[in-house]
């Protein structure tokens, strides 16, 4: 697990990232004062500890110049996240809250509040439960056995490494981990310990990542790190030309008591459809038994253009469809040719969306672009999907090489 990140629990990285991590607005307070840090020793301190335990209210909130699109173009008696597109608009715009609940790397659960509904996502050692009230919804999956997979994991590694030799120095303690994040973004970025600040009551260190970097559009990214835990507590993420924050996501209240060993059970409610996900060896079994559901090729790998903070990543054409985008070729697309209109969708919900996608989204050479503070989207009318923390002519240019 990636201890830079360590607020976020083991295993349930997509799922938060999905939810908006569901963290945010940190509560400043008089300035502590705190023995002084490197900007190494405070990477090794967040990198120390891999059994802590808290929980707490995660508040997360977006100021990316986009219109509030939560809740819209959303099948009746769901939510967005059951439509990947509305989902990333969702996640794009708005406020989130969220109660976090962690024990060590095996346990976790986050509750992400949704106006009159909760999404649940709940991991034990066994178990992986995601739930939506507001569908009365849920899928369960039945997660390998951890000891077996580290045991197989380690025996790969061990067997790689002796094919290439290199593999033997891949860091593995707190320090090393600081020098080789240290190593890796130095050229481009300044790292260092900004003061300190209180977050949630708790005291904490300051450590900013400033992008040397004329074409990206972040500023800064500040990390304010628990003084005693080494737990991260909030992020912020600042664009260029921008007063306010574009995005910030932290507690506002934590409690570093183990939180109690029930929260992370669950029972799907009466009359909920639950789904059951299969196990890896189901869905390898199920392949090898109808081989013709296998593609015949393997999906095209995604091109990276650039390095560093104005990397550009560019996805093959055909992306766009499998998102539900759909530009078409004329000029000035209606709603209904951007976003696919769904079973079980309301075409007077999705006439709402497009309102606000309308608003969003631009024309330019080539395709249709959403710009934000920090993100640029390009949709080529070719179906290929380019984006990166760079401006919209600088996607328009790479699409065209």
């Amino acid at each position: 697990m990636n201890k830079n990140w360590r607020w976020l629990p083991a295993g349930i990285v997509p799922v938060v990232i999905v939810a908006a991590a569901v963290s945010g607005s940190a509560v400043a307070e008089a300035q502590p004062q705190l023995p002084a840090k490197t900007a190494q020793e405070l990477l090794e301190f967040v990198a120390t500890g891999a059994d802590d335990a808290y929980s707490g209210t995660v508040e997360q909130s977006s100021n990316l110049g986009l219109p509030d699109m939560a809740g819209v173009a959303t099948p009746p008696g769901g939510t967005s996240s059951s439509d990947p597109t509305s989902a990333a608009l969702e996640l794009l715009t708005g406020e989130h809250t969220a109660q976090i609940y962690v024990d060590g790397t095996d346990r976790a659960r986050v509750q992400v509040l949704d106006q009159l509904a909760e999404r649940d996502v709940v991991i034990n050692e066994n178990d992986a439960w995601y739930y939506d009230s507001r569908s009365n919804e849920a899928t369960h999956a039945v997660l390998p056995d951890k000891d077996a997979t580290r045991a197989q994991l380690e025996a790969k590694l061990q067997q790689k490494a002796a094919e290439y030799p290199e593999l033997q120095n891949v860091p593995r303690t707190p320090a090393e981990l600081a020098q080789t994040f240290l190593a890796t973004i130095d050229p481009s970025t300044e790292v260092t310990v900004d003061g300190t600040s209180r977050v949630a009551g708790r005291s904490a260190y300051q450590l900013l990542l400033t992008p040397e970097d004329s074409a990206t559009l972040i500023g800064s990214i500040a990390v304010s790190v628990d003084s005693e835990t080494g737990v991260p507590l909030s992020v912020s993420v600042e664009a260029k030309g921008q007063e306010e924050a574009a995005f910030t996501a932290g507690f506002s209240a934590v409690d570093f008591t183990t939180p109690d060993a029930a929260i992370f059970q669950f029972t799907p409610p009466v009359g909920a459809t639950v789904t059951e996900a299969p196990t890896a060896d189901e869905a390898r079994a199920k392949l090898e038994a109808t081989p013709e559901a296998m593609p015949a090729e393997a999906p095209e790998k995604p091109d990276i253009i650039g390095e560093g903070w104005s990397t550009i990543v560019e996805l093959p054409a055909g992306s766009a469809a499998g998102l539900g985008l759909n530009l078409g070729s004329g000029e000035a697309a209606g709603m209904g040719e951007i976003m696919e209109i769904k079973p079980g969708m309301d075409p007077e919900d999705v006439a709402g969306a497009g309102a606000l996608l309308e608003q969003a989204l631009t024309e330019v050479d080539g395709g249709r672009a959403l710009q934000t503070s920090l993100v640029s989207v390009l949709v080529t009318d070719d179906g290929r999907i380019l984006a990166g923390a760079v401006g919209v002519d600088q996607l328009v240019a790479a699409s065209q090489q």
